[in-house]
């Protein structure tokens, strides 16, 4: 019979409000809830998160592109940003001495123009100790100087001080400028002044060291037609700088962050994905009987799978437009609760945003809620006679293709790394499918010792083992469960607390270095004498990486190789006996302090991204220039660094004693409290030559991380609490029908309630501890495989996880309780007519 397709989506309506109350559909419909509020709500942060950071790397390029250089930018590369129609800011900076009445000193000087930040803003004050004024810059004839130097040269805002030729009025203390660099080149302290007094210097002489910069401001497709066009055009000398160029440990933390809300809503998702899968089943269950009504009544085996396939379609397209206000709603929570750390200008998410939290429900709904649906279409209408009659099974491989897929579609989205995906998909089912048959193997062994138990235990355990497989696909639901819940907590708890450990109340900020040999043991007591917190002092000397294999280095790279930049400058570099504190050996041997005389060969050890971008192994031999002195030198080991530790840091360490005569200096980081800054100052007046440099504004963004990241980290974890309820609920609905008539049974023979009680006691306290056992299990082994493959963090067993089947054996008794309430206070008689 020929039936129109609006006649059957008329019916499947009218099927769904008929329906409306039915515990499978709205199981069915808060778990899709769930998936697509979570992933809405993570869709529509990251998406504006990464609008943020890339606002706040803007402003630590104080530009959105930069174009810098040893050589001023000629009129080729400006005319074609202007013809763009992007705003240009420029700057000059060079070190050259500042002098006084009372003194001199080095200091980094930067001349700026009009337009200079772009992004951004400078901040300074009058006096010292005065609150802090935002925007602004030098005028012409002043100058706006750090801290440290008005220190120093022992001046107050508004005395002389002298620049080269010039004279100029050091105007105001600058406090913060956004683009300043994070090498230790730029660590001399900092003096602004306008480009309009810099001829006036005649600081700039041939075969000065100057740094040019060009900067940007656009918009994002005009710079990127730029960053094309002027590619081939940039000298040897220069390059582009993009905002991934920003401050590095603002981006990792942030990084960190979305990686981590990424993980817990693949969580939540993969819950509500095993929530959906039941409830469809139970679903699909229930409705052999009316399918054939429809069979009989007409309908083809396409009519009658498309009539249940549009009802669930409408219900998924229901909860996924409620969802998606949801998650709308959600990700302003986030933001709010992130407000004094990102920009107030943040775009709004985009339409794509919703389009993929839409897209993440349907995937859903097809790969786990479909296959179910499946046996409906193949319901045969002799069902109405023999009610035992059940439809062909669905092919195994169409179920787990479907779920497969819709699982790798979900993580692919989620813009997890691939090998994480498929560590996590394949390594998942793999230890699912052992798993699963070392439960099958032991529920048959329970069998044999059920014989011996008392009637409780033989009721409640012998509902289990009359389905086997049913039983295993509950209890790895239930670990499942239970797992990912300890998962997200685990690494909630554990990532904030290596976070808070890498910045820890007392945490280095100020660098002390240009500390002469002669005068560091000086120095190192009388800061001993006023510090809590001292880092390791590293001799530190600036050399040339030429020849690797006496192959000129630059003849080994690309023209666009990420290494151009370190190579073409001189490295800080530094000798030490014992591995740096926050680095790692990854490859090769460290050496031994045996005190042996220098050989020809000096050992290094060398930063494992430089090494991989210079393609060195080990063994390769390596030249060096320091100061006019060749020194030949061989790759030991490789070293990974966490550059976001505060603490000096170094691309190349030598073997120590074996340099000999090389000019060096001192470095270290060391803490002060705010309230110290009259011993800071005498310290500066006792060792002038020093160069002292404040971190306090980048440690205060960081700490702003880690406070607010921990709140958005804590909501997030509600959408996987959520899930969690949907899955327990749907399992225990899923053996509802079985387990009202098992009771109905029970009680017509003369059980009395209590005993029926210890059954299902019995029952869900295996099932709550084989699951917990599991998710132990899981846990330990999913912390692991994140831990060495994705935070990059080191790992140790957690005892507190033997807490697990404890824990799950509550939650699931007090979820099959409130579950299996229905057969425990029906009537016997009326459940057994019906």
């Amino acid at each position: 019979m020929k039936i129109r397709f609006l006649t059957i989506f008329s019916l499947a309506i009218k099927q769904s409000l008929r329906e409306l109350r039915s515990p499978e559909l709205y199981t069915l419909f808060f778990a899709l809830i769930v998936a697509v509020a979570s992933s809405s709500t993570i869709a529509h942060f990251a998406d504006r998160l990464h609008q943020a950071m890339q606002l706040r790397a803007s402003e630590f390029l104080a530009a959105d592109l930069v174009v810098s250089g040893s050589i001023a930018a000629n009129e080729r590369l400006i005319e074609q940003g202007l013809a763009l129609g992007l705003e240009p800011a420029r700057t000059v900076s060079f070190a050259t001495m500042l002098s006084s009445e009372q003194g001199m000193h080095l200091a980094s000087i930067k001349a700026v123009d009009d337009h200079y930040p772009l992004r951004g803003a400078l901040k300074s004050s009058l006096q010292l100790g005065d609150t802090e004024q935002i925007g602004g810059r030098p005028a012409p004839g002043e100058a706006w100087l750090d801290t440290q130097l008005f220190n120093v040269l022992d001046i107050q805002p508004g005395d002389s001080i002298e620049i080269g030729a010039t004279e100029l009025i050091a105007r105001r203390i600058l406090t913060f400028e956004p683009d300043s660099a994070g090498g230790f080149s730029a660590f001399t302290p900092r003096v602004i002044m306008h480009q309009a007094d810099l001829a006036a210097t005649q600081a700039i002489q041939p075969g000065s060291r100057i740094h040019y910069r060009l900067l940007w401001r656009g918009d994002s497709q005009a710079l990127a037609r730029y960053s094309e066009t002027i590619e081939p055009l940039l000298a040897p000398q220069q390059k582009i700088e993009q905002l991934s160029d920003g401050n590095p440990q603002l981006n990792n933390a942030l990084e960190r962050a979305q990686q981590y809300l990424n993980l817990a809503s693949l969580a939540a998702i993969l819950l509500a994905c095993v929530s959906i899968a039941l409830s469809a089943s139970n679903f699909a269950n229930k409705r052999y009987d009316h399918a054939a009504l429809l069979r009989c009544f007409g309908l083809s085996r396409c009519q009658t799978l498309l009539l249940f396939s549009l009802q669930l379609l409408l219900l998924g397209v229901l909860a996924s437009l409620i969802a998606i206000v949801l998650g709308w709603f959600g990700q302003q929570v986030l933001f709010a609760l992130l407000a004094d750390l990102l920009p107030e200008d943040i775009p709004p998410a985009g339409l794509g945003a919703s389009l993929t939290a839409l897209f993440t429900g349907l995937i859903s709904l097809l790969g786990f809620g479909l296959p179910p649906l499946i046996a409906l279409g193949q319901v045969s209408p002799l069902r109405v006679l023999r009610r035992d009659l059940q439809p062909m099974p669905t092919a195994g491989w169409l179920v787990y293709s479907l779920a497969i897929t819709a699982l790798a579609l979900i993580m692919w989205r989620l813009s997890l790394d691939l090998g994480l995906t498929l560590v996590l998909l394949f390594g998942g089912l793999a230890f699912s499918l052992v798993l699963g048959a070392g439960i099958l193997l032991l529920l048959k062994r329970l069998t044999a010792l059920l014989a011996r138990r008392n009637l409780a235990w033989r009721l409640g355990l012998g509902h289990l083992l009359r389905n086997p497989f049913l039983a295993v696909g509950q209890i790895l639901a239930f670990a499942l469960i239970i797992f990912a819940m300890a998962l997200v907590v685990l690494l909630r708890s554990e990532l904030l607390e290596n976070w808070q450990q890498q910045l820890p109340e007392q945490a280095a900020n100020h660098f002390a270095f240009n500390i002469m040999p002669h005068e560091q043991a000086d120095f190192a007591q009388q800061l001993h004498s006023i510090s809590p917190q001292i880092a390791e002092f590293y001799p530190m000397t600036p050399g040339r990486l030429t020849h690797i294999n006496d192959q000129p280095v630059l003849d080994r790279l690309d023209p666009d190789s990420r290494a151009l930049s370190t190579v073409q400058r001189d490295l800080n570099l530094t000798w030490s006996t014992q591995v740096p504190k926050d680095n790692q050996i990854t490859a090769g041997q460290w050496w031994s302090n045996s005190g042996n005389p220098p050989s020809e060969i000096i050992e290094i050890s060398v930063e494992q991204e430089l090494a991989e971008r210079l393609d060195l192994q080990l063994g390769d031999r390596v030249t060096f220039n320091l100061g006019g002195q060749i020194i030949e030198s061989q790759v030991s080991n490789f070293r990974s660094v966490d550059w976001g530790s505060l603490q000096p840091n170094f691309f190349v360490i030598f073997a120590p004693e074996q340099l000999g005569n090389v000019p060096y200096t001192w470095i270290t980081s060391f803490y002060l409290a705010p309230e110290q800054d009259t011993q800071l100052r005498q310290l500066n007046q006792n060792f002038p030559a020093v160069s002292l440099l404040r971190i306090e504004a980048l440690l205060s963004q960081l700490r702003a991380i880690l406070a607010q990241v921990t709140l958005a980290v804590e909501f997030i974890l509600l959408f996987v609490l959520a899930a969690g309820i949907t899955v327990l609920l749907a399992g225990v609905q899923s053996t509802l029908a079985s387990r009202i008539h098992q009771g109905a049974l029970l009680r017509a023979l003369g059980t009395p309630k209590k005993l029926l009680l210890k059954v299902n006691m019995y029952e869900f306290s295996t099932l709550g501890l084989v699951s917990g056992v599991l998710a132990w299990l899981g846990c330990e082994l999913t912390s692991w495989l994140l831990y060495q493959f994705v935070f990059k963090l080191s790992w140790q067993p957690h005892p507190w996880l033997i807490l697990l089947p404890l824990l799950g054996a509550l939650l699931i008794n007090m979820a099959g309780f409130l579950g299996t309430r229905k057969a425990l206070n029906s009537s016997p008689l009326r459940i057994l007519k019906d």
